[in-house]
């Protein structure tokens, strides 16, 4: 086994896993009960499962080409913007959903918002 097939069975076992986490995700959204909590499970697929993808794209490079610095600075800005803009954008839909008078499950569980008019 060469260094080259280390990294491909490297990369794919994040590539692979990342992509496991969208489905699971995809599978709760579709038992998901409500418009809050299809933005709470989406979290982890943008939160965990995207950046363990990105991190197995960095490692085929690595593999592929060598050690760049410049791919590890774009992974990284990847996988940050990735965090953080998947949680500002979940908590501005979560919140818009609520506001526009979607239905919710008598379940969910506190409903900080209901106090807003």
């Amino acid at each position: 086994m060469t260094a080259f097939d280390v990294y491909e069975l490297v990369s794919a076992v994040f590539i692979l896993g990342g992509a496991l986490f969208v489905l699971l995700s995809a599978a709760a959204m579709l038992r998901a009960k409500d418009a809050l909590q299809m933005m709470n499970v989406f979290s982890s697929a943008t939160g965990m499962g995207l950046p363990l993808a990105v991190i197995g794209v960095f490692v085929h490079l690595t593999g592929r080409d060598g050690f760049e610095w410049w791919t590890l600075l774009v992974s990284l800005m990847t996988i940050a913007a990735l965090v953080i803009v998947s949680s500002m954008a979940s908590n501005t839909l979560a919140r818009a959903a609520y506001q526009s008078g979607a239905p919710l499950d008598p379940a969910t569980r506190p409903q900080d918002l209901a106090g807003d008019g």
